[in-house]
């Protein structure tokens, strides 16, 4: 009996093999032959339950090693996970590998391969947790953004969260943002992230928390302090694994209560409506889910398995498991099912070029194509790991299906203009359940074969003849129109100086300057008579030169102003005083040429109306300035002001037209030309008006 216990005890605790228990069997046959009938009876018992044992120990040999996996013993499986066409992914230490139930690929990038943790497949986008970084995978580009040992990527109300080894990041599209929860929790490693009765569970080696929100939480709650691993959810119950030793149920009430105990526990997985629990050197203890009562354990005693370390466990959408040991990948394949498989288009070339620029597979408009455009390929997956050798396909494009086959590569050469419904199925071999897919192109017409172009081309020749002379008519048109504007510009060129020069000298200015010389005359003031009879003479000839010619030297015109102001000053009751200043920038007055008389009739308005309305002197200053490629003139007095002025005028309904026809005589010598007109205003007080405009600068040579 001693004997028999320690068999017991060897296949129940250690799962030896298959052989060892076969010896063990012979030797508990021994037993029963040569004991007593009490023995004997007993010895039937424990062989009853010896054989109970051994039938949950080891009927695991329908685990078989993935041959696609070969080449790659040297990655270590972190985790298993499958997108929304069926393809495996897995995780590893050298990088991310998928499979799509036949070969095994690798994902590149143009970095050194860094350790995958986990992984998280949305639509056509994959996330890759990294140990330095979280990489977007999407149609057209590959994102990276810097983060440390990412552990998860959850997905709440379409919003993504990180868990890595420095507290939650929220993944913000362009950018990680560290969320701001709780100092501890904070600079934590976070595990695992849950939504369980609506309220965020997160564990992590800093204790097992409940958040109100993640994004900004109004609770946070500490539920248990200790290293949390991984969460589970079954239903409406959640279990969690606590210092890889104990796996606890999380009541509403936030107590944990173990339902089970085993030590260097790593994970907890729901497969196949059991519990499996991966351990660190025990295999997998498979639990009933509804009271934890251990019923097998899988290991490599009793199953193909090389190793005891389990790193990974999954069941994908077909049923089947996977195992991820040390130092391999297993795979227990379900029973077929007939069942919608998933389709995908993965390549559409258009002659010969992959197109990138859409998602095939969320494509819902026609894709137009250019005529040459003619050469089209579509290449197609449907993945299922349980049977992936048994899939066939067929198509059609505008007519009828095409027989099944194996293909999933359809080429289509030297199409004809028009529109193209290609519509693609896969099914499983004899079954009637299939799966389709629709995509949609337009291929344009070449332009010579168009009905508009044939009779655009029928109407350009009938009126070919017509275009020419018409063309002959329109030239001659633009070139009178032409002729025509520049005659009117060249008239009201014309009429502007033709108003400039009446302008010049004002009748009342040569009316009180001739009554002056008259009242010389009477005062029998020789000297001074001579004197203002020269001066005006002066003047009176330099107007009348000035005006045949288009431009003089700045020398002329400033003597010809200067002439005017000392006559304005003898013939004006009001006392003021005037000044010119140049800045010519080292060059002479007389090489710089300006049109006749362009600053008098503002000089007669700063006289007019300007400071003779004030009680002090009178300051008038007529300043030229050279500032490459313009000269710039400014007249400053001190007087009431130009608005207060234009009031004044406009009570007595007077209108300067000398500073209008100016300013429009100043706008017409260019386009760059400018005028402005300001009143000079100190602390709310008005001390004159500033003219100033500039033209551009010409000289002589």
């Amino acid at each position: 009996m001693h004997v028999i216990a320690h068999v017991l005890k060897r296949c129940n605790d250690v799962l030896i093999s298959k052989f060892v228990c076969m010896k063990y069997c012979a030797k508990i046959m021994y037993l029963v032959l040569y004991q007593s009938e009490r023995k004997i009876k007993r010895c039937l018992l424990v062989l009853l339950l010896f054989f109970s044992t051994f039938n949950i120990n080891s009927q695991e040999n329908n685990y078989q090693k993935v041959e696609a996996f070969e080449g790659y013993e040297n990655f270590t499986v972190n985790q298993i996970t499958q997108d929304r066409f069926n393809k495996i992914w897995l995780s590893t230490s050298k990088g991310l590998l998928k499979f799509d139930g036949v070969s095994i690929t690798r994902f590149k990038t143009v970095e050194t391969p860094q350790k995958v943790t986990t992984v998280f497949s949305k639509n056509d986008s994959l996330f890759i947790g990294k140990d330095k970084s979280l990489q977007l995978k999407t149609k057209h580009q590959l994102s990276t953004f810097e983060a440390k040992s990412v552990n998860k990527i959850f997905e709440y109300d379409n919003k993504y969260f990180i868990a890595s080894s420095q507290g939650i990041h929220f993944f913000n599209k362009d950018y990680l943002q560290a969320l701001k929860t709780t100092y501890k929790l904070d600079f934590s490693i976070v595990n695992d992230i849950i939504f369980h009765e609506n309220e965020f569970i997160v564990a992590s080696n800093s204790g097992i928390w409940r958040l109100s929100n993640l994004l900004q939480p109004k609770k946070i709650v500490l539920i248990s302090a200790g290293s949390y691993a991984s969460l589970l959810k079954i239903k409406n119950r959640l279990f969690v694994l606590k210092n890889n030793s104990e796996i606890q149920e999380l009541t509403k009430e936030n107590k944990l209560i173990t339902k089970y105990d085993k030590l260097e526990m790593t994970n907890i997985s729901f497969i196949n409506n059991k519990i499996y629990v991966t351990s660190k050197n025990e295999g997998i203890d498979v639990l009933n889910s509804d009271n934890f009562i251990f019923e097998k354990r899988i290991n490599k005693y009793n199953s193909n398995l090389d190793s005891n370390t389990i790193n990974a466990v999954f069941e994908d959408v077909e049923k089947n498991i996977f195992i991820a040991t040390k130092n391999g990948l297993y795979l227990k394949k379900s029973k077929p099912v007939t069942r919608n498989l998933t389709l995908e288009i993965i390549d559409l070339k258009v002659n010969y070029a992959s197109i990138d620029s859409i998602n095939l597979n969320s494509y819902k408009d026609i894709l137009l194509l250019t005529p040459n455009q003619n050469n089209i390929s579509f290449l197609l997956q449907s993945v299922s790991i349980s049977a992936p050798k048994n899939i066939e396909f067929r198509y059609k494009l505008n007519d009828i299906f095409s027989p099944w086959s194996a293909k999933n590569q359809m080429n289509f050469t030297h199409l004809n203009p028009g529109k193209y419904e290609f519509k693609v199925e896969s099914r499983f071999k004899n079954t009637t359940i299939s799966s389709s897919k629709i995509f949609s192109f337009f291929i344009d017409s070449p332009i010579y074969k168009k009905v508009w172009f044939l009779l655009l081309c029928g109407v350009i020749l009938c009126l070919l003849l017509t275009g020419i002379l018409e063309l002959n008519s329109r030239k001659i048109n633009r070139r009178n129109e032409r002729e025509v504007s520049a005659l009117k510009l060249e008239n009201h060129l014309l009429t502007l100086e033709q108003k400039a020069l009446q302008l010049q000298m004002n009748p009342h200015f040569i009316f009180n300057v001739l009554n002056g010389i008259k009242a010389l005359g009477n005062s029998d003031n020789k000297k001074e008579l001579n004197k203002t009879i020269s001066q005006f003479s002066l003047l009176l000839r330099s107007v009348l030169n000035n005006s045949r010619l288009e431009e003089i030297s700045l020398k002329e015109e400033i003597e010809t102003l200067e002439n005017y102001l000392i006559l304005e000053q003898k013939m004006t009751s009001k006392t003021f005083e005037f000044s010119f200043e140049t800045n010519l920038n080292n060059m002479d007055s007389e090489e710089i040429l300006v049109p006749p008389m362009l600053l008098q009739p503002f000089i007669e308005n700063a006289i007019k109306h300007g400071v003779s309305k004030i009680a002090s002197k009178g300051k008038i200053r007529i300043l030229f300035e050279v500032k490459d490629p313009f000269l710039e003139c400014t007249v400053r007095d001190n007087g009431i002001g130009f608005y207060q002025s234009q009031k004044e005028n406009s009570k007595k309904n007077h209108t300067s037209v000398a500073l209008k026809v100016t300013k429009e005589r100043i706008e017409n010598l260019s386009k760059f030309s400018a005028f402005s007109v300001e009143e000079i205003n100190e602390e709310n007080k008005i001390l004159g008006t500033k003219i100033w405009f500039k033209i551009p600068l010409k000289t002589d040579y």
